[in-house]
């Protein structure tokens, strides 16, 4: 599903808006300042308020339906998931609620109790409430569903529940520490409505109200201007320093005042340019690699790719990018894309000689593919600061390889249903994971999601499309494709990913660039405060 691939969800879907509705509802500078102003001065405090500048996004706050940015953070805060991962390792899984076990085939997930955890009212999470978080999610289809698609929930007993997929599934152990996977307490939201089904009638109330198990609960949500956090006196884990997180919704010029005043304790939405201005004495700067990859792209299809289609051209075109430039545009946490993996995920490739400039090497190869001096039409978003500058760099360095390129620039949401026609010659895009796993990347594997938008089809793939012709290319890169779904193991599943995307590099149409970075900015009173890949930021390691 990831659905678009532009900017998503969180850290690590920062940019994307996923084909999925999200709504910037920006308010005015005093809505944080004035309250910020007030509990900032006494967060050096043991038991203060911790005051966060966030630009909201919020549609509803129900974890089984939540797909949006600023949500992350506060679903993190307030309820537990059976697995998380810790200081940013994407790599590993670590228990939270549970403890799991992976079965040899990779389809049964067994997850087991580690321990007595409580919800806010006193009552223990059970395994009754996990199978009920679980299923809901599945049956009220909303945008996180897809997460647990053809996955069987099931109770073992009362310290066990299974987690059956049809097919193997490796995914599932990091699928499960997303917030949408967050548990619920069964009785209170089917006391409100809650249902297995489309028909659930909860989301009013946990709109309003949490009921997890995390070291937080909702005091009070304003989804439009503040929402309030406050200790849950039950939980089981590290006691967080404050009593509560006051998160405020404020664009993000005025959360740079803010910060620089010292109004204000977490700035989250301050772009990394602004950030970079900043000096030691006004804030804190926590900056890393997002799990957004952002990729060159030209169409297979002969028929609307043209002279792009061919391999040779677009090897013409890796060897010919000044890659260190690009990721000077996407600023400090920023590092180059040496595959289309995420470089912090399992799998990720750390170094590629395939996307190194060489301009001799590229000209060669340039020579090789036939192209003929046409003007081959590149698209990106033009209400975009960042692809507007990657896409004039794009143009200086084909321009040095002796490539005509006319740039097209359209407004972001029309750019994606340009791309999504799959009918373009070229372009810029941003995939942002939906999960920290390389499956979710099969994407741009020949005839599915990205690469149906770049005509990169199998021959069977195109005798069942409308109009699409096969690349050889797609065929000769398949076994590789199958190899990377049905390995096992953590070892074994790193190795077969970076093989496909070693040969994605030489053969596909996707040239990565960039990791994009992303930054948190904090004031200098605060320690203990890094960017969370996953979740943005955990309230509960803040001191």
């Amino acid at each position: 599903m990831n659905r678009n691939p532009s900017n998503r969800r969180s850290g690590l879907i920062k940019c994307l808006t996923a084909g999925l509705a999200t709504l910037a509802l920006l308010a005015t500078a005093a809505c944080g300042g004035a309250e910020g102003s007030q509990n900032a001065a006494s967060s050096q405090s043991d038991s203060g308020s911790l005051v966060v500048d966030s630009s909201f996004d919020l549609i509803t706050m129900d974890p089984a339906r939540s797909f949006e940015t600023s949500t992350v953070m506060m679903l993190r805060a307030t309820y537990q998931s059976a697995l998380k991962f810790v200081d940013n390792d994407m790599n590993s899984p670590q228990p939270e609620v549970c403890k799991y076990k992976m079965s040899a085939d990779n389809k049964v997930v067994t997850l087991t109790l580690n321990g007595d955890h409580y919800f806010a009212d006193g009552k223990k999470v059970t395994v009754d409430d996990i199978v009920y978080s679980y299923q809901r999610v599945q049956s009220i289809k909303g945008n996180p569903s897809f997460y647990l698609d053809g996955v069987t929930v099931a109770k073992v007993n009362d310290t066990t529940l299974t987690l059956t997929s049809e097919t193997a599934n490796p995914s599932i152990p990091y699928i499960l520490p997303s917030v949408n996977l967050g548990i619920v307490e069964k009785s209170v939201v089917e006391a409100n409505g809650g249902k297995l089904s489309e028909n659930d009638g909860a989301e009013s109330y946990l709109n309003k109200n949490s009921v997890g198990s995390g070291p937080y609960q909702f005091d009070s949500v304003s989804m439009d201007s503040k929402v309030v956090l406050k200790r849950n006196p039950k939980y089981v884990g590290q006691k967080p320093k404050y009593d509560k997180i006051i998160i405020n919704n404020v664009d993000s010029s005025t959360q740079l005042t803010n910060i620089k005043a010292g109004t204000t304790d977490v700035a989250m939405d301050i772009n990394n340019d602004e950030a970079q201005q900043l000096t030691s004495s006004e804030a804190h700067v926590s900056s890393g690699p997002s799990g957004s990859t952002t990729f060159l792209w030209f169409n297979a299809d002969s028929q609307y790719g043209g002279k792009a289609s061919n391999t040779k051209f677009v090897s013409a075109v890796r060897h010919a990018l000044s890659y260190d430039k690009y990721i000077k545009v996407y600023g400090k946490g920023s590092v180059q894309a040496f595959g289309i993996v995420p470089n912090s995920f399992l799998g990720a490739l750390s170094s590629s000689s395939e996307n190194k400039k060489n301009l001799k090497t590229a000209k060669t190869e340039l020579a090789a593919s036939g192209y003929d001096g046409e003007e081959i039409q590149f698209l990106y978003s033009s209400d975009d600061d960042e692809a507007t500058q990657v896409a004039q760099l794009f143009q200086s360095d084909m321009k040095e390889l002796g490539v005509n390129i006319k740039l097209v620039g359209q407004p972001t949401t029309t750019r994606l249903d340009t791309f999504r026609s799959g009918k373009f010659q070229a372009g810029l895009s941003t995939w942002g994971a939906d999960y920290p796993d390389p499956s979710d990347y099969l994407v741009f594997t020949p005839d599915q999601n990205i690469s149906k938008r770049t005509g990169w089809y199998t021959t069977s793939g195109a005798a069942a499309s409308n109009g699409w012709k096969a690349s050889e290319s797609a065929d000769d890169i398949m076994p590789l494709v199958e190899a990377a779904q049905s390995a096992s193991g953590n070892d074994a599943r790193a190795k077969a990913w970076q093989k496909l995307q070693e040969s994605l590099n030489k053969q596909s149409p996707f040239v990565p660039l960039v990791t994009q970075g992303t930054s948190i900015v904090t004031s200098t009173k605060l320690s203990d405060v890094q960017y969370d890949l996953l979740n943005n930021i955990d309230f509960t390691v803040i001191h």
